[in-house]
């Protein structure tokens, strides 16, 4: 009897062990008092990807949905090699007034994509080899139909002064995440290094990421379209928007559980300004410590164009300068002064 008790324990304790493996649960599950990870499903809304002219809106059914299973916190510390030759960016001469054509020379690093020949996306040129971009601008793509152009604020008919580069490779972050846009960021090597000069630059990363740029005026700029439904801009075009605080972004019409800390809001609650399609990709600046411009967010998405209640979001380029450092292959960034 005795024995036929302890064959009997010895059984019930493999079917547990066994049960635990085969759902992939931690061994500290199988004590029912132990925590199990959350799961959190969202829903997406319908969002414009600030990207193209005719295939920015995401739609969705009410069976669509993410799973996100406590997401791991960024926090990067490293920031990529400096080189001592150059200078990033470019200085602020002139007051920026917001809806208003933007002139090259302001921002000398500003990248335009095309895709088998049509304007696709915006980007920054970080180094002589890297553009930072926005991840959905690539994601799905095949790199060989893409062209990049800088040194020009013009799309359709570009004057003789632009460089032109194909692209080697491209990396997006590894968990970017297409339903709600996490991790919305990537580079681009392009096929050949670009000469720094006067006319072309590289943009400003930020020098601190414990910054909090809550309140400060950012400039974006794009050749997104200047009205919902509108055409894209032939010319290169920047706005002024505020940086909004947490609260203020949690008070927009967007999902709470749709932005995450590796996102942020800036514009007016009221609408007026704002990025739209187009501007994908492009960079959101602040004047920083050495009176340049640097780049504190990417134009991710929103929802229309200057909607009130939906400014736009932007992916937070503060988390991610130590996977810049990674992802630039020792190449260097040029610093803001020497």
């Amino acid at each position: 009897m005795m024995l036929m008790s302890i064959i009997l324990c010895v059984v019930a304790l493999i079917s547990c062990i066994n049960s635990c493996f085969a759902l992939a649960i931690p061994r500290a599950s199988c004590n029912s008092s132990a925590q199990r990870p959350v799961i959190e499903i969202h829903h997406p809304e319908e969002l414009f990807n600030f990207t193209k002219a005719n295939d920015d809106l995401i739609s969705s059914s009410s069976d669509d949905f993410f799973v996100n299973i406590n997401p791991p916190k960024i926090a990067f510390t490293k920031r990529p090699n400096v080189c001592n030759d150059c200078v990033c960016g470019a200085g602020r001469k002139t007051r920026i007034v917001g809806g208003t054509i933007a002139n090259i020379a302001e921002f000398p690093w500003m990248v335009g994509m095309t895709k088998q020949g049509q304007f696709h996306c915006g980007g920054s040129l970080i180094t002589r080899l890297h553009v930072l971009t926005a991840a959905h601008c690539l994601e799905g793509f095949d790199k060989r139909y893409f062209e990049v152009y800088m040194g020009d604020d013009r799309v359709a008919k570009r004057s003789n002064n632009a460089i032109r580069r194909r692209v080697k490779s491209w990396t997006i972050h590894k968990d970017f995440n297409s339903y709600n846009l996490n991790n919305d960021i990537a580079i681009i090597e392009l096929d050949r290094a670009v000469s720094l000069n006067g006319h072309i630059k590289t943009a400003c990363l930020p020098e601190n990421r414990a910054i909090d740029y809550t309140g400060s005026l950012a400039i974006a700029i794009g050749w997104g379209r200047t009205t919902e439904g509108g055409d894209i801009s032939s010319q290169l075009r920047k706005v002024k928007v505020p940086v909004l605080s947490d609260e203020e972004c949690d008070e927009a019409g967007y999902q709470k559980t749709r932005r995450t800390e590796n996102m942020f809001c800036a514009g007016y609650l009221e609408g007026l300004r704002d990025a739209c399609s187009g501007d994908s990709g492009g960079p959101l600046l602040v004047n920083g410590p050495h009176n340049h411009l640097e780049i504190i967010g990417i134009t991710s998405f929103g929802r229309g164009c200057a909607r009130p209640r939906y400014p736009g979001v932007y992916t937070k380029v503060t988390n991610y300068l130590g996977w810049l450092s990674d992802e630039l292959n020792d190449e260097c960034i040029c610093p803001s002064s020497i």
